[in-house]
């Protein structure tokens, strides 16, 4: 299951959060909500968009009428808050929009991705050029909780508490970002891409799941080999119809419960796929406990090329299928 209590927001690189959540009804719908004015008053803000390369974004933020829940007193200075600015950047609908955010000057600029998944959407929201540590946490928080109130009004619920939620989501953060692992040297891979999974089980187990070859066999591939050891190799094979891929690299960091980072190879005979185009590709998962289990933060990256944004879907696509296996491995009994 995705995460849908928030705190899911992931650092991508240097002053970008990321968050990703799995919305109902379509991505026509959801646009609407996205860029029409009376429908964005009901979970962010009001304000016409000119939807065209360099058309102009405002927003007033009225966040008293969001939920029945008083402003606390020291936000009431923003209930009277001008109309707030920003500049369109790109804009296909309804798949992608990005504006730079209203009222920074253009210092900031959010993104929108929609890619459909049956009935449902999945919305990707990127901010980037965030100025420090405080500024993420305030948007991952300010981000999350919006679109809890954007999931309540698209299901026609009555709306959560909107600064309570706030106030929850900011201290997560806070923890989260102390420790991110993108802070570390991998940091520095020219691309990225960054999924978020709550698995029902404990951080040990998850832990395992990545580092005995018993486990691994379970939910990841077949004839599997691990030498879960810094240094020590990996092999597993996935079949696609006649076709057998096989997946191999190296455990680089291994902090037992908390992280996971191995190099990765994969195709026919174990050599990376384009191996002219991508170097240096690892996958990452870092684990913290969560309440129903554990929250993996899954982290593929690597260098050289990059991916138009159907390539990035199929990858994505790739991964949470990957993901699915290990969810569904523990949901079925095994701890």
């Amino acid at each position: 299951m995705d995460w849908i209590d928030g705190g899911q927001g992931t650092i991508t690189e240097p002053g970008t959060v990321r968050i990703e959540r799995l919305l109902p009804g379509s991505a026509e719908r959801l646009w609407s909500y996205l860029t029409e004015s009376d429908k964005r008053r009901q979970w962010l803000a009001a304000g016409e968009m000119e939807l065209k390369l360099g058309g102009a974004v405002a927003h007033l933020f009225r966040h008293h009428e969001l939920s029945t829940e008083p402003t606390p007193e020291r936000y009431r200075d923003m209930a009277a808050s001008p109309v707030m600015t920003g500049t369109v950047t790109e804009c296909d609908p309804p798949r992608m929009l990005a504006y730079t955010w209203p009222g920074d000057n253009g210092a900031s600029e959010v993104t929108f991705e929609l890619f459909p998944e049956g009935g449902n959407v999945l919305l990707v929201i990127t901010h980037r050029r965030l100025p420090d540590e405080e500024t993420m946490v305030s948007v991952a928080a300010g981000w999350d909780a919006h679109l809890g109130i954007l999931i309540d009004r698209l299901n026609g619920a009555v709306p959560r508490r909107f600064w309570s939620e706030h106030e929850r989501l900011a201290a997560a953060y806070r923890e989260k970002f102390e420790t991110a692992p993108e802070n570390d040297e991998a940091a520095g891979v020219e691309h990225k891409v960054v999924l978020t999974r709550l698995i029902p089980a404990p951080p040990d187990a998850v832990y395992a799941a990545w580092t005995d070859p018993a486990r691994i066999g379970q939910w990841a591939g077949d004839h599997v080999e691990a030498d879960a050891r810094i240094g020590g190799a990996y092999r597993f094979e996935n079949r696609d119809g006649d076709k057998v891929y096989v997946h191999t690299g190296e455990y680089l960091v291994l902090e037992p419960g908390r992280r996971v980072r191995m190099s990765f190879r994969a195709g026919p005979d174990g050599s990376a796929q384009g191996s002219s185009a991508y170097s240096g590709e690892y996958m990452e998962a870092a684990l913290r406990s969560a309440p129903g289990g554990t929250e993996l933060t899954f982290v593929n990256g690597w260098n050289g090329e990059g991916m138009d944004e159907d390539g990035r879907a199929a990858v994505h696509a790739a991964w949470r299928g990957w993901l699915d296996g290990l969810e569904k491995m523990f949901a079925q009994g095994d701890r």
